[in-house]
């Protein structure tokens, strides 16, 4: 019983889940004192060991400080992709008087409305602009530069919304200047990695493409329109859901069957491999 609960949950239950599922006060502590059941933190526990993944570990810290409470600061940075930070200590947010200082667990009291968490693979978290706007007033201006950055190329930083969230909380000026800075520049580029793939392609003397055109009613990252060409640019692709991937194969389908020939490249691909990207280009633009 006790397995099958901690399957569904990343590797950790409650006490609350116990009791409801049946199992007496007693059996817990035995299973406690026979290392069958490992403390997390207060009446939360891992199944036979606490070798968890970042999963487990979130789950175990929203089990612990109750309904309401959500994923918060550097933990929802990582669960959203925004840096790879420390697992421990978990960030929550709570409201009200749930949720006690713990080991490994930060908990900030602070109001939430609906609009500023959602379920993110069966997890509360702040959205990303709560997110980012919550760190604004913890990170230092380089720190805070590369989360926007990184935020661009997921696609998830989003300038109305952060003003939204932005009044009256500390960081927001520093955080305002980079909303201005990261707004669409002359070549219409919308994020630290367009404007990367744009500087290799103008220093491999290549032909320039449209940037951020229309075509059968969305945005396409880079238009080369002679040549029937699209290239979408992924940040971070190897923290896209399912879902995402499944949304981007069906814009390139979409883009084939109007004639067009879709191309993505990758963080990585732009970033570090710049020569073999525009080398690539150059013969797709052949």
């Amino acid at each position: 019983m006790i397995a099958r609960i901690a399957d569904r949950q990343h590797g950790v239950v409650s006490r609350e889940q116990l009791l409801a599922a049946g199992i007496s006060e007693r059996a817990i502590i035995g299973a406690l004192r026979a290392g069958r059941l490992r403390p997390l933190f207060r009446g939360v526990y891992a199944v036979g060991h606490v070798a968890l993944s970042r999963q487990g570990w979130w789950t175990a810290a929203l089990r612990a400080c109750g309904q309401g409470s959500a994923l918060a600061f550097g933990s929802a940075a990582a669960a959203w992709g925004l840096h790879n930070g420390e697992i421990l200590p978990v960030e929550v947010v709570v409201v009200g008087q749930t949720g006690r200082k713990q080991r490994n667990l930060l908990v900030h009291r602070q109001r939430l409305t609906p609009t500023v968490t959602l379920l993110l693979d069966g997890l509360r978290v702040t959205v990303p602009a709560r997110t980012i706007v919550d760190l604004a007033a913890t990170s230092t201006p380089r720190e805070l530069r590369r989360i926007v950055e990184r935020a661009q190329d997921l696609r998830r930083f989003h300038p109305e919304a952060i003003r939204a969230c932005a009044p009256g909380r500390r960081g927001c000026k520093q955080l305002g200047n980079l909303v201005i800075l990261t707004e669409p520049d002359n070549d219409k580029a919308r994020s630290h990695l367009e404007r990367l793939f744009l500087a290799a392609v103008r220093k491999a003397r290549l032909p320039r493409p449209e940037v951020n055109a229309r075509i059968a009613e969305r945005r396409r990252d880079f238009v080369w329109p002679d040549q029937k060409l699209v290239v979408e640019v992924d940040g971070y692709q190897w923290h896209s859901t399912k879902e995402a991937k499944r949304r981007d194969h069906q814009r390139d389908r979409e883009l084939t069957a109007l004639g067009w020939r879709p191309v993505r490249f990758t963080f990585e691909d732009v970033a570090f491999e710049p020569g073999e990207l525009t080398r690539e280009l150059a013969t797709l633009l052949r």
